[in-house]
């Protein structure tokens, strides 16, 4: 392939997958009741993995508007992924216990 031929591919896997060819796994653990790490930045289409490392079970819930999701409920052992879709801030919380949050800053 020529110099514009290996151009054109690069700017047609940029725009076609934006996120996919670089994203990161980053695992939160829900443990003594708390989400491990309390904040954390993950890039557009990063795959932020919830381990409920806990007897009890928890959710994941996510109130702001542009993030809002709600993953359901999870018991001791289970795993979910949330792929965030655009740049912000956003707070996650366990219906089950108030006082479990943790801020994400998609970049």
């Amino acid at each position: 392939m020529g110099l514009k031929t290996d151009l054109a591919v690069s700017a047609l896997l940029t725009a076609v997958l934006p996120g996919t060819l670089f994203a990161a796994e980053i695992d939160v653990s829900m443990q003594d009741l708390a989400y491990v790490p309390a904040k954390l930045t993950a890039s557009i289409g990063d795959k932020i993995r919830f381990i409920n490392k806990d007897q009890a079970a928890h959710n994941v819930f996510i109130a702001t508007a542009q993030f809002a999701a709600d993953l359901g409920k999870q018991e001791n052992g289970s795993e979910i992924v949330f792929v965030p879709g655009r740049t912000g801030t956003f707070e996650i919380e366990c219906v089950f216990h108030s006082h479990m949050l943790t801020i994400v800053e998609v970049k």
